[in-house]
């Protein structure tokens, strides 16, 4: 079952990002919802993935490839 991610939640790379420096383990934030396509059956998120408090690249990935982590950007 997949757990989906609300917006500006955090969430972290379960795979290497093809054609991107982001690389499993990476975390990031959920910037926008996307929603399936002809050549993307899977819904999917863009995310703005940081390091070391730098934005390191803003990648669109399908939901199955993020792990949704209990911190919301901006709170607590």
């Amino acid at each position: 079952m997949i757990t989906t991610a609300t917006l500006f939640q955090w969430v972290e790379l379960k795979q290497d990002v093809p054609n991107s420096s982001v690389k499993k383990g990476d975390k990031g934030v959920v910037l926008s919802h996307l929603q399936p396509t002809k050549h993307q059956p899977e819904a999917g998120y863009t995310v703005e993935v940081f390091q070391k408090g730098e934005t390191l690249d803003v990648i669109s990935v399908p939901i199955s490839w993020v792990n949704p982590l209990p911190e919301i950007w901006g709170k607590g």
